[in-house]
């Protein structure tokens, strides 16, 4: 009850916290109103008779969309996570109990959580009657195809709550075990070289089980381990990040290029969550990018269940990416503006210091195209080797397959830019003097 009335005080009086409560809301709200939408979906598929090699594809696709959805939700739940754990730090070393300030960080969470996730069904139900125009199998849906029922309903809000109470009490730790450490920014440590050892061994497995695993496990199998490649790339990103920011750091020439370094080094994984969303949507569209040549391959099907399925591949996996790509645009959105928010007090205090404004956006630039580049590599190369059991050929084999792939790369560099150029006011606003 304490921690209830301390909470609601501290929420009234943080008018500077708004705006992040309104960017979590939001990413909550498209991480709902995805889950749903792709939820309904797949059960539309497996209501349809004589569609068993649909749900397969929808479960692929479903396989493919897991990781960004937790991606974001886990970003909407640790927005701004050095501005609230500073706050946090300071209310342990007044004199409040570590279980204090750990209610307070679950109930923050919940709330934001409930009303995103609330918002998202709105989402869900507003979108419901566009996604019903979709055409599989030579019909669209019906609405009830679509619904996906009180029961899933239920269980998706109640782990969207879960998934944000668990990110916001993993991000606490700090806090709790060292509320000093917190007030006094002493940096964290360096990422493990384990992170890249896990994922040199998972796409080697995927590699391997694509060849020997057959028959009925098959499919349960390969999406299993995509998920978990899928995983990887986000448990690897950070570790990337930080040796280039080290690198960079060490031949930086001018004080834009010092200072982006410095940040990567400084918070890799902040830089990741910046770029993640993008990273997995040009994952997906180059994983997706053999579709096309699967579709043309697809013709000569013989079955008459079957006779629409070159042109429902098509329509599925420009879907699937456009899902992607929505989800990607919120996070970018989202996470550009949630870093200048955690970093104005060093603007402010740069800008005192007599940098010019020009530098501190120049450096914003390099700290964007850093990362970018480099997520972008890391979304190639493990796009290929995804597909490269299948065929990497198969991309050529229509030319639908290259425009994908490079629409999404395309696609990727513009949400990126177009969220860092929407936050550039508050960059302005941040430094004022």
């Amino acid at each position: 009850m304490i921690a209830a009335k301390l909470w609601w005080r501290l929420a009234r009086r943080q008018e500077s916290q708004r705006l992040i409560t309104a960017l979590a809301v939001i990413a909550f709200a498209a991480t709902t109103a995805a889950v749903l939408t792709v939820l309904g979906g797949l059960g539309a598929f497996q209501a349809r008779p004589e569609s068993e090699l649909y749900v397969t594809l929808a479960l692929v696709a479903t396989a493919i969309l897991i990781i960004p959805v937790i991606t974001l939700g886990g970003a909407a739940a640790r927005l701004s996570i050095s501005r609230r754990n500073e706050r946090f730090a300071a209310l342990r070393l007044a004199g409040a109990t570590s279980g204090q300030v750990g209610a307070i960080a679950v109930i923050d969470a919940a709330v934001q959580a409930v009303a995103g996730a609330v918002a998202g069904v709105v989402l869900y139900l507003i979108a419901l009657p566009g996604v019903a125009q979709l055409r599989f199998q030579g019909r669209s849906f019906q609405l009830a195809e679509l619904w996906v029922g009180p029961g899933v309903l239920a269980l998706t809000l109640l782990a969207i709550v879960v998934l944000a109470v668990a990110s916001a009490a993993f991000s606490l730790a700090a806090v709790v075990i060292s509320p000093l450490g917190v007030a006094r920014r002493v940096s964290p440590k360096k990422l493990s070289l384990i992170r890249a050892v896990f994922f040199v061994l998972a796409f080697t497995a995927w590699l391997v089980i694509t060849r020997v695993v057959n028959g009925d496990l098959a499919v349960p199998v390969m999406i299993t381990f995509l998920i978990i490649c899928f995983a990887v790339v986000n448990l690897v990103g950070p570790f990337v990040l930080g040796l280039i920011g080290r690198i960079a750091a060490n031949r930086a020439k001018n004080v834009p290029a010092l200072l982006a370094a410095r940040r990567l080094v400084d918070d890799p994984k902040s830089a990741w969550r910046s770029v993640a969303g993008v990273t997995l949507a040009t994952f997906v569209a180059g994983l997706l990018s053999i579709a096309p040549g699967m579709a043309a391959g697809a013709d000569a099907a013989e079955e008459p269940s079957l006779a629409y399925l070159s042109q429902d591949l098509l329509t599925g996996a420009l879907v699937t990416v456009i899902i992607a790509a929505l989800l990607a645009a919120v996070s970018s959105g989202v996470n550009q503006a949630a870093k200048v928010l955690d970093h104005r007090d060093q603007y402010r205090m740069l800008r005192l210091a007599g940098t010019p404004i020009e530098v501190l956006s120049a450096a914003r630039l390099r700290e964007t195209w850093l990362p970018l580049g480099a997520s972008l590599a890391i979304a190639v190369c493990c796009s290929l080797v995804i597909v490269a059991p299948f065929g990497i050929m198969l991309i050529g084999a229509s030319p639908a397959g290259p425009l994908l792939f490079g629409g999404g790369l395309v696609l990727s560099v513009t949400l990126v830019m177009a969220a860092v150029l929407a936050s550039q006011p508050l960059l302005h606003k941040a430094a004022a003097i």
